[in-house]
């Protein structure tokens, strides 16, 4: 099957996220503050990379008529798996509470769910405003989470935080408490844009 260049983007989103996964985990094979500071910038560039290419492939599938069915299904799957990879390493990490990032993750899988409904239904079930909406605030919430970890590597590395321990994300307690309101927003709009989707296809759900 040819695919077209939208769908092209959505599938080169996917592909990045081996190699995110693997940049924004390098602690789990060095400990060299040199390497981690690398690994964790390349993390920050490939989720951008990623994040761009879900920008691109829906204004470029709308422009010149390129939606497809394919593409309709694809899209929201590379956004929740490249979003739940990034809440699950930061887990890992010891950023955030695992039991915000499962409220986040179950929506998901949820939502996902419905859309499988749907399409043994005959009905694509898009993102709307208010999904739209959470997507940007998760992918905002990554990206500053990430710079977050720059940060700390480029401290210690230049001696402004040389004690700081693997897990010591408390370093500076502001900015900690600014992501964590951040993903609280995240967790808060994540729910509700659920509730909505589950509202709006619950018919789905009847037995035929």
């Amino acid at each position: 099957m040819k695919l077209n260049l939208a769908n092209r983007l959505t599938l080169t989103r996917i592909l990045l996220i081996p190699f995110f996964m693997g940049a924004l985990l390098v602690g789990n094979i060095t400990q060299d503050h040199f390497h981690l500071l690398v690994g964790h910038v390349a993390a920050f560039c490939f989720f951008g990379i990623a994040s761009i290419t879900d920008w691109l492939d829906g204004k470029i599938a709308r422009k010149y008529n390129m939606v497809t069915t394919l593409g309709q299904l694809l899209d929201p799957v590379a956004d929740k798996v490249l979003v739940a990879s990034a809440f699950i390493a930061f887990v890992e990490l010891g950023i955030f509470p695992a039991w915000m990032i499962s409220v986040i993750l179950a929506r998901e899988f949820l939502v996902t769910g419905l859309r499988l409904i749907g399409t043994a239904k005959q009905r694509i079930i898009s993102a709307d405003k208010l999904g739209k909406h959470k997507t940007l605030s998760q992918v905002i919430t990554i990206q500053l989470t990430l710079l977050f970890v720059v940060a700390r590597d480029y401290l210690i590395i230049t001696g402004q935080r040389p004690n700081l321990q693997e897990g010591d994300w408390q370093f500076s307690s502001w900015s900690m408490l600014f992501l964590k309101i951040l993903l609280a927003y995240c967790v808060v709009l994540t729910v509700w844009s659920g509730i909505m989707y589950l509202y709006k296809n619950f018919d789905l759900l009847r037995e035929d």
